[in-house]
């Protein structure tokens, strides 16, 4: 038997894989209702349909471009391949529909606290429930209490994200990206009158988030807020038939925070790391390591930028070819991007005097 920790969209694709896999899987989340409160922004990119079937019932709207802002309001526009925008209380209860139709039991109000571990391992809940398994799982999110319980939590940093919906007029099919507003800020349409806006920092939320509201007016309808681990390569993701995954093992791109499809593709390397007894650290790390250290790099680099910084690569970036280029590539794979940016524009080899 396999218990999952957290109902999040990560917990409920790794608890339908493993359950399609034969496995008996039961999944226990904190909180009430699967999918609430709302802490993501829910935009991912068009890799998002070669995992799962994308529905009516989660989905949200459709982007086909991006525009880019320096502080400086310098900007360019990109053309994208579908990203989507998802509705996460929908689409996080989606997957665990598909996990129960799978036979995935689930257990909500149930909140975790340590684990013991002998021949089997027993998991303890607040309402003093205790539960029995071979393997457990932490899809419990940043501050993930499988991880502190079980020597796993390691060195952690994390980024505010401070997000609202808000009434404004904006273009449906484009998403804005605000470059020095903290680490970066959001403008993710919902519909023509409503949208998402948010920034992420490491400090002061607030302040980023009052100047980008400045420059974008509108009246806030409600708030959806959290704190995203920014990936730790060094961090061990597992222990003994106790695993961590998604936010709770750091899984996330640095430069976007989005976790899902990392998440998602560390599920798969998961399912496999049991049903074949192999090891599920050098599985993933094989799997998305690669890319998410990539990420983490050019986080780093931006981290370093000033204003002037940000200005020229917004210029380098307007040129079709290097346009082009983005458009053709995934985000969720960089390394292969960065490689043919380097190709098209040699000039960006310019931005790696900020590694030393």
């Amino acid at each position: 038997m396999i218990t999952i920790i957290g109902a999040g969209p990560i917990g409920n694709y790794t608890a339908k894989l493993l359950a399609k896999q034969g496995h008996k899987v039961k999944v226990f989340e904190d909180h009430k209702e699967v999918g609430k409160p709302i802490q993501c922004t829910g935009i991912t990119t068009a890799f998002l349909q070669d995992l799962i079937k994308i529905k009516k019932e989660f989905m949200v709207n459709t982007i086909t471009r991006t525009k880019v802002y320096s502080p400086n309001q310098e900007a360019v526009e990109i053309p994208l391949k579908k990203n989507f925008v998802v509705d996460r209380t929908l689409f996080d209860q989606s997957l665990a529909e598909e996990a129960k139709s799978e036979g995935v039991e689930y257990a909500v109000g149930h909140k975790y606290t340590h684990c013991v571990q002998k021949e089997k391992i027993t998991a303890h809940f607040t309402n003093g429930k205790k539960v029995e398994s071979d393997y457990l799982i932490g899809a419990d999110g940043p501050l993930s209490a499988v991880a502190k319980s079980n020597d796993l939590y390691g060195k952690r940093t994390f980024i505010i994200g401070h997000q609202a919906r808000v009434k404004i007029d904006c273009e449906k099919d484009l998403v804005d990206f605000f470059l020095g507003e903290g680490y970066f800020g959001w403008l993710v349409p919902e519909t023509e009158k409503i949208a998402r806006i948010g920034i992420c920092s490491l400090s002061t939320p607030k302040k980023y988030f009052d100047s980008l509201m400045k420059k974008r007016k509108g009246k806030i309808l409600e708030w959806q807020s959290g704190i995203i681990p920014l990936y730790n390569p060094k961090l061990q993701a597992e222990k003994d038939n106790i695993y961590l995954i998604g936010d709770a093992a750091t899984q996330v791109k640095a430069t976007t925070l989005g976790g899902i499809i990392p998440g998602m593709l560390a599920a798969q390397s998961l399912g496999k790391a049991i049903s074949e007894g192999k090891s599920y650290q050098k599985l993933w790390k094989k799997g998305i390591g690669k890319e998410l250290k990539t990420h983490l790099l050019i986080h780093s680099l931006m981290q370093k930028f000033k204003n002037k910084d940000y200005d020229r690569l917004i210029q380098l970036v307007k040129q079709e070819r290097v346009k082009n280029a983005i458009t053709e590539h995934d985000r969720e794979f960089p390394s292969k991007l960065l490689l043919k940016l380097l190709l098209r524009e040699p000039r960006f080899l310019q931005y790696t005097k900020f590694l030393f």
